[in-house]
């Protein structure tokens, strides 16, 4: 179904700026007079504060299970919001969809194409931005951030034994995750953005891949 308005995913690892890159950009995007409405994982009125709530019960549970409960919260925030505004010509900013769900439990020994048959009716994105970094500048980011807390059991891939030091886990799971983000970027012919460079930068080359396909929807900022 072709829709008046845009979809535009962010998608990529944890600390790497995806949410930080999806309020820039519907800043920017506001500022010229389009109407933006962002999603993500977690954020549908029926199962978004259970999935915080619960996360790490939610994390023990067996993948098709979890695959179950995050192809849920998407579909209800798809039905109750991206439908019905990309009818009315909204741009929306989804700040992950659904290839980080089918990526996290692909590494995990998911069946990916079984995953991937919970999202076959979903609207398709009109821009996929895979923003990536290295994993030991994002765990860098985490430790000079002060926020070593957040190397929880499943973020940092504990539960698939890779080591017995939860640093060492995340360097290799990030690793897992960031060879499945490219090898995805290839095959949905997705736009890769590395998040080495400083925030204006990072930003810039966003809105220089998103800016012709929503270029129809901007309105120009007077200057006067």
């Amino acid at each position: 179904m072709t829709y008046p308005g845009k979809l535009i995913v962010l998608e990529g690892p944890d600390q790497v700026g995806r949410s930080l890159h999806a309020r820039l950009l519907a800043a920017r995007l506001e500022a010229h007079g389009v109407a933006t409405h962002t999603i993500g994982l977690a954020r549908s009125k029926l199962m978004g504060e259970l999935l915080k709530s619960h996360n790490d019960d939610i994390h023990q549970l067996n993948w098709r299970t979890r695959a179950l409960l995050y192809a849920t919260d998407l579909h209800d925030q798809i039905k109750n919001d991206v439908e019905p505004l990309l009818l009315a010509g909204f741009v929306i900013i989804s700040d992950r969809y659904n290839l980080t769900p089918e990526i996290r439990e692909k590494v995990r020994g998911g069946d990916s194409n079984w995953i991937k048959s919970l999202y076959l009716d979903i609207p398709k994105p009109d821009a996929t931005v895979i923003l990536h970094c290295g994993p030991r500048r994002l765990l860098n980011r985490i430790m000079f951030g002060e926020k070593l807390e957040t190397l929880n059991h499943f973020e940092s891939g504990m539960d698939l034994a890779l080591s017995p030091s939860i640093t060492s886990s995340f360097l290799q799971y990030q690793k897992l995750l960031r060879k499945e983000f490219e090898n995805s970027a290839e095959e949905l012919g997705a736009i890769l953005i590395p998040t080495r460079d400083t925030v204006e930068s990072v930003h810039n080359k966003i809105w220089s891949n998103i800016q012709p396909i929503i270029g129809d929807l901007i309105q120009p900022i007077n200057n006067s």
